[in-house]
C-alpha cells in the first residue's frame, strides 16, 4: 500500500500521556466530595467522549454545577503540567517520524485534546515541527465518533484517501476511521489492551510500537 498521508492520534498513539486522564475524571470529582459509585466504569464512560461531552457528563449525571466551559478549562488547568513537564512520546515515535518526513509524507494530528495542551507537548518533545497541521474536536466541534475530523485532515494534507493512513490506539476511533474508508495502523496502548483483538481485525496493520512501522508503508 502506498502511504502519501499520515494522520497521527496524539494521546496513546505518539504520546504515553493516556495514564494522565485515566485518573482525571475521578480525581475532578473527589476534589468536589462527589461520590463516584464506580471509579473503573467513570473511566470507560469518559473514554469516548470529547472534554465538552465530558463537562456535560459532569453536570447531567453528578450535578457540577458549573458551566460545561468552566469545567473544560479546570480539566485542562489540572493536566496542563503533564503535558508541560512529564508525557513522553512513545518508543520509536521519534525515529518514525524521521523516516516519513525523508519520505516526503504529509503528515498532521488530529486529537480531541485541547489545542494548548497538544502544543505544549509536542513542542516540549522536540516533533512539532513534523506536522503540517493541527486539527483538534474542538476546532471543529466534533468528536471522533464522526469521521468529520478524519475528512477535514486528509482535504488539508491534499492527499487520496487510499493513501492517507489513520494512526489510532482506541477501538472507537479505528471504527470511524475504518468505516470511513481509510487505512488504518493500530497502535498499542495499555489503555485499550481489552480492545486489541477488535482493533487488529479492522486495521491494515497493527504495532506494539512504533519500530514496527519499517518500510512497510513507506
Amino acid at each position: 500500500m502506498k502511504l502519501s498521508g499520515a494522520i497521527f492520534d496524539l494521546d496513546g498513539t505518539l504520546l504515553d500521556s493516556m495514564p494522565f486522564w485515566e485518573t482525571v475524571g475521578a480525581r475532578y470529582l473527589m476534589e468536589r466530595d462527589i461520590p463516584i459509585p464506580d471509579t473503573e466504569q467513570l473511566m470507560l464512560r469518559l473514554k469516548t467522549m470529547t472534554l465538552p461531552e465530558a463537562a456535560e457528563y459532569y453536570r447531567r449525571d453528578f450535578g457540577v454545577a458549573e458551566s460545561a466551559e468552566t469545567i473544560c478549562a479546570q480539566i485542562c488547568d489540572m493536566i496542563e503540567e503533564d503535558y508541560r513537564s512529564r508525557a513522553p512520546l512513545k518508543d520509536g515515535a521519534k525515529e518514525m517520524l524521521d523516516n516519513m518526513r525523508r519520505s516526503s509524507i504529509h503528515m498532521c494530528v488530529a486529537t480531541a485534546t485541547d489545542r494548548r495542551l497538544v502544543e505544549l507537548a509536542l513542542q516540549r518533545v522536540g516533533v512539532m515541527d513534523y506536522f503540517e497541521f493541527i486539527v483538534t474536536c474542538g476546532d471543529l466541534h466534533t468528536s471522533k465518533n464522526q469521521p468529520y475530523i478524519f475528512d477535514e485532515c486528509r482535504r488539508r494534507l491534499g492527499t487520496p484517501k487510499e493513501e492517507t493512513v489513520v494512526f489510532e490506539d482506541s477501538l472507537h476511533c479505528v471504527e470511524t476511521a475504518s468505516q470511513a474508508g481509510y487505512p488504518v495502523v493500530g497502535v498499542y496502548d495499555a489503555s485499550a489492551a481489552s480492545e486489541t483483538q477488535q482493533i487488529r481485525s479492522l486495521c491494515c496493520q497493527y504495532i506494539t510500537n512504533w519500530a514496527e512501522i519499517g518500510d512497510k508503508l513507506m
